[in-house]
């Protein structure tokens, strides 16, 4: 006599789920009859009839309040809390006119993916690729540009014009002092950084050039050598750090911009060690111990840098974190306590590369990061130690070396 509408339907059945879906009980005719998510989400599908499970159907739906809570704890601790990516690449994109202030699927990281994930802040990078011998740099870019620094000004030009179009929702942030000004203020905030000290063009005085443009970091090289030091993928240019990249460095710390060593070769990056002044960084870099790649940082590594004072942020590129099958969520957590165990609470962090080949099942774009937090909850992290992986120790060691200016 009533008609009721429900949130659920009848089938015959599932013959097989789908990539974001494993299976997790079958009948005994193999009929599929519950599925999870296969990228650590809340998610469970079941057809059996709640009413016939008594108590043992109970547990399922207080499993489901259960997560409903955790869910809700990460989301007001994010709100108390500043977080940081330290590294992704979505000017890349640029050439294709993307759309940061809208739901772009082409991007990891616009403002709408930036509030699923309530990730405040991230930094962005002029990426430069590295000629190889016989190329040109404007052969390798989709702007036409005279050289490598007019190229890393136009992509801040484009940020600068992302931010100026969505003010009230972003902003540039040169310093701690900004992104926790941001933060109170209801903003996202975008860090300028420079991946390939190649930009420089040879030219000491465009170190203060960029500094002036308000850029945070230089990592001093990419896949292959340059001018200021040889790469974890080159030849062995310079057998480390070459006389033009000790200047590099050394202006680096008067003008108060970090030192970045992600893509440099051991030598380069023991080189860097002794040369800086002031702590260096290494944006997105994972451990050589658990993915034995060269881009990786070998366990000596790790405490030298933390020795100085540095801090290694966990990247979530596949390559990196696993060199057979598919990377997730929990290689990465494993690397980052890897890093811990290595280190110590005070020399870690993220660093995505979204946008440059980051993104792994479970961390796929800024809108899932916040299941990161969910997984550092679940291993009992302390609020202080949350927030110093989220971006406090980085900024520990960006507010030492901004004050070293001179």
């Amino acid at each position: 006599k009533e008609k009721i509408f429900v949130n659920s339907f009848h089938h015959q059945a599932v013959s097989e789920p789908g990539n974001h879906l494993r299976t997790i009980a079958k009948s005994s005719d193999h009929i599929i009859e519950a599925v999870e998510s296969s990228e650590y989400k809340q998610i469970l599908g079941v057809q059996w009839h709640p009413e016939w499970l008594e108590e043992e159907g109970l547990k399922i739906f207080q499993w489901l309040v259960n997560q409903a809570n955790n869910f809700y704890a990460a989301k007001q601790l994010h709100k108390r809390i500043l977080t940081l990516d330290t590294h992704c690449d979505t000017p890349m994109f640029f050439p294709q006119g993307i759309k940061f202030d809208h739901r772009d699927s082409r991007i990891l990281v616009d403002l709408h993916k930036m509030t699923d994930g309530h990730q405040d802040a991230t930094t962005m990078v002029a990426y430069l690729p590295q000629p190889q011998i016989g190329e040109s740099f404007s052969s390798k870019v989709a702007f036409d540009v005279k050289g490598p620094a007019q190229y890393a000004d136009l992509i801040f030009d484009k940020i600068e014009e992302i931010v100026s179009k969505n003010r009230q929702y972003l902003s540039i942030a040169r310093t701690p002092a900004d992104l926790y000004s941001d933060k109170r203020n209801g903003r996202k905030s975008i860090m300028l950084g420079i991946e390939n000290g190649l930009a420089l063009e040879h030219d000491i005085s465009n170190v203060k050039h960029f500094a002036q443009r308000g850029i945070v970091y230089i990592t001093l090289c990419h896949n292959g050598d340059n001018d200021i030091c040889d790469s974890a993928r080159g030849c062995n240019t310079h057998n480390g750090v070459s006389s033009f990249g000790e200047k590099v460095i050394q202006e680096m710390n008067r003008l108060g911009i970090m030192v970045d060593l992600s893509h440099g070769g051991e030598k380069s990056f023991y080189d860097a060690l002794d040369i800086s002044q002031t702590p260096i960084v290494c944006s997105h870099s994972s451990s050589r111990a658990l993915c034995d790649v060269p881009r990786n940082l070998t366990d000596d590594q790790m405490r030298a840098l933390a020795a100085k004072g540095g801090v290694a942020h966990t990247t979530l590129y596949h390559g990196f974190l696993r060199k057979e099958g598919e990377a997730d969520i929990m290689d990465a957590i494993a690397h980052l306590e890897h890093a811990i165990d290595v280190m110590g609470i005070d020399h870690v962090g993220l660093g995505t590369d979204f946008d440059g080949d980051g993104g792994i099942r479970g961390l796929a774009d800024s809108s899932e990061l916040i299941n990161f937090t969910l997984q550092l909850l679940r291993r009992k992290y302390s609020e202080q130690d949350i927030v110093k992986i989220w971006g406090g120790n980085w900024l520990r060691v960006m507010t030492q070396v901004q004050n070293f200016k001179h």
